[in-house]
């Protein structure tokens, strides 16, 4: 378990950190396709919740101060944010703390079980964080098709919460991107 989280989960990190540092300063308040939020929003987002997993990993629940207003997270440096926020994470992601128990969204469980469906979030924040600001979104195939049983099992628990909206329908033939992004209610327009 701890190999592969500790695989994959870093390939997830490193697309969304390569789209991060594709931002040009102007587009960082254009509207993503998540619902409501910013590219800053969406990076804030993200950003906050590597803050939240390091927490865990050491062993402390903390709330997410800036869910409210997740684009406050960027500060002035972005990229300088994100890279702070995830080697804090990383250094905290020993053996013991993949096997801490934790609270999580399938009720508690290790650490390292949650990473390891963890991809899935990062793959849909890539995208929409691309979206927003006009970049392509470069997804690691793989790591799409693994996301999409863990996306089927969180994106209904999501929807009670109203965290996602309702899933879209998708032709029989769509990719593993787009039955991805329709199980967080998101439209792939470039299928």
């Amino acid at each position: 378990m701890a190999d592969m989280v500790l695989d994959r989960f870093p390939r997830a990190l490193d697309g969304f950190e390569a789209a991060l540092g594709g931002v040009a300063q102007s587009p960082w308040n254009s509207l993503s396709p998540c619902a409501g939020w910013s590219g800053a929003d969406v990076a804030g987002h993200v950003i906050g919740g590597l803050r939240e997993t390091e927490a865990l990993a050491r062993g402390r629940y903390e709330e997410n101060e800036a869910a409210e207003h997740p684009g406050s997270a960027i500060g002035d440096d972005p990229l300088a944010a994100w890279r702070l926020a995830r080697a804090d994470m990383m250094a905290a992601l020993d053996p013991p703390a993949l096997a801490r128990l934790v609270p999580g969204p399938w009720g508690p469980m290790p650490l390292g079980e949650i990473l390891a469906r963890s991809p899935m979030e990062f793959l849909v924040h890539t995208w929409d964080l691309a979206q927003a600001t006009g970049q392509p979104a470069v997804l690691d195939p793989d790591l799409v098709g693994d996301a999409l049983g863990p996306a089927r099992q969180f994106a209904p628990l999501a929807r009670l919460s109203g965290l996602v909206g309702p899933e879209c329908a998708v032709a029989d033939d769509a990719d593993d991107l787009t039955r991805l992004l329709a199980i967080f209610g998101r439209h792939n327009a470039s299928r």
